[in-house]
């Protein structure tokens, strides 16, 4: 037996408690950074597949798996397999295109093969005579689709713009009408020949033209339009004049129009028109005035027409040496609008001794007949009867999207508003674009609307456009 006192000593002695051993144990994250590679590596597969696409062409023409898929000159998918198509009537090319190509795969994109050609319009596809052929695209703006029909042969008009127009011409008889062939105005292409084949009861030939966007405006209902394939050829005492439209009429055909000066209104898409023989005297003389207009700008936007100008003056007190500089100023109502610079001769300069020359015309420059507006200046003369309307300019209130025109035989300058910053009233332009001087003056026009914002001025290596304060122009006008 335990005494009493046994018992209280035990009763005060600590008891232990039995717990589970805790360590922490981390060998469920191998599994978890297992799961995340797997998946990333399964992600940048996919990734990296791009997106594929079925092709069917009826000749192969010597393609290869690993040949490329280009659009606009560069790289954009690979072709990755090619068989024959089950009912053996042609071959299913299977492509993958890049990633950051997606938006070619829809319906209505064009695929062709790129070979060597050579036809009396010209040669194309060189680089494939050497090279390996690849297969070309022009995307379409349909739905996502990952199946196309490809083209036989390069298509005519490789991009159709929205403002295009499209017309038709019928004919008792082909001659030397074909696809492919230009539409002409003044010599000028403003068009092309899509397709050439019987009208649907056999009584005619049909021929269905495009015309481009800039030129929509020259086709009105009295427009008339003839066979300018092959040449006119008319003997005489003095010898034999042989007439042709063009060097390229002669060997590829093609069609020339004419548009009298009060035709009507623009035609839409449709219309139709006889086709004739040869061109009348009277169409030849014909000079509407009617503006066309850019496909960078909206449907129905006016172009302007700058004109050159040079200022020369001369310097020195004793020896006197000539001096000059020139820009582009455009014709309002007001008078010549240019830059400043352009009205003003250099400081050594006596007075009465500048000059300004515009189409053909010298204007000596005196101090009481200009206005300055900014860095711009309006010249009280009227030199030219194609005058930009005070409706076609406003202010800009911020960088936008622009179009700077100089000489009309040259594609327009397009400003980003990216690469314009405001300061002190002006638009200065990112030097990285390296703009030249021979665009001083050049008219800019916005983008969205077809306004006339400003003029480009190129100082020292520098360019900025100044823009128009529509009230002191008016002011000026006033």
């Amino acid at each position: 037996m335990t005494s009493k006192d046994d018992n209280s000593k035990s009763a005060d002695l600590p008891s232990a408690v039995m717990r589970p051993e805790g360590r922490s144990s981390l060998i469920w994250i191998v599994p978890l950074l297992a799961a995340i590679l797997v998946g990333w590596i399964g992600y940048r597969a996919w990734h990296l597949r791009g997106t594929v696409i079925t092709i069917h062409l009826d000749e192969g023409y010597d393609l290869r798996v690993g040949d490329d898929v280009r659009y606009r000159g560069i790289a954009v998918g690979t072709i990755r397999s090619i068989v024959l198509s089950r009912d053996l009537d042609g071959i299913e090319i299977q492509a993958a295109l890049q990633s950051n190509a997606s938006g070619l795969a829809r319906a209505g994109s064009r695929f062709w093969v790129v070979r060597p050609q050579l036809d009396v319009t010209g040669v194309a596809g060189l680089e494939t005579i050497v090279g390996p052929r690849y297969l070309a695209v022009v995307p379409g703006d349909g739905p996502p689709s990952d199946r196309f029909v490809g083209l036989n042969e390069p298509p005519f008009v490789e991009s159709i713009e929205p403002g295009d127009l499209e017309i038709t011409l019928a004919t008792s008889r082909r001659g030397s009408l074909r696809a492919g062939a230009p539409l002409l105005y003044r010599q000028v292409q403003v068009g092309t020949i899509l397709s050439v084949g019987l009208a649907s009861d056999s009584a005619s030939v049909e021929a269905r033209v495009r015309i481009h966007k800039p030129f929509v405006r020259l086709i009105r209902p009295e427009t008339k339009f003839w066979n300018a394939g092959g040449i006119d050829a008319t003997f005489g005492i003095r010898g034999m004049s042989i007439q042709t439209e063009s060097i390229e009429s002669l060997l590829a055909g093609g069609v020339g129009l004419a548009t009298p000066p009060f035709a009507g209104e623009v035609v839409r898409n449709g219309h139709r028109f006889m086709l004739e023989e040869k061109a009348e005297t009277e169409w030849l003389a014909w000079e509407p005035a009617i503006p066309i207009g850019s496909s960078l700008l909206p449907v129905g936007a006016t172009v302007p027409t700058p004109m050159r100008a040079v200022i020369g003056w001369k310097e020195g007190r004793w020896i006197k040496s000539d001096r000059s500089r020139q820009g582009w100023v455009l014709q309002t109502k007001s008078g010549l609008l240019g830059p400043a610079d352009l009205f003003a001769a250099g400081e050594g300069a006596g007075e009465g001794d500048a000059l300004l020359e515009v189409e053909g015309k010298s204007i000596a420059l005196k101090g009481d007949h200009q206005v300055y507006v900014g860095g711009l200046a309006v010249l009280a003369e009227q030199v030219s009867s194609n005058i930009w309307p005070a409706s076609k300019k406003r202010n800009a209130t911020s960088p936008e999207d622009c179009l700077v025109f100089a000489d009309p035989a040259s594609k327009p300058l397009p400003l980003a508003a990216s690469r314009l910053t405001e300061e002190d009233g002006k638009w200065r332009i990112d030097s990285a674009l390296g703009i030249d001087e021979v665009w001083h003056g050049a008219p800019v026009i916005a983008r969205a609307d077809g306004m006339l914002v400003g003029l480009l001025l190129v100082e020292d290596d520098t360019a900025c456009v100044a823009l128009l304060s529509t009230e002191k122009v008016a002011g000026a006008e006033k």
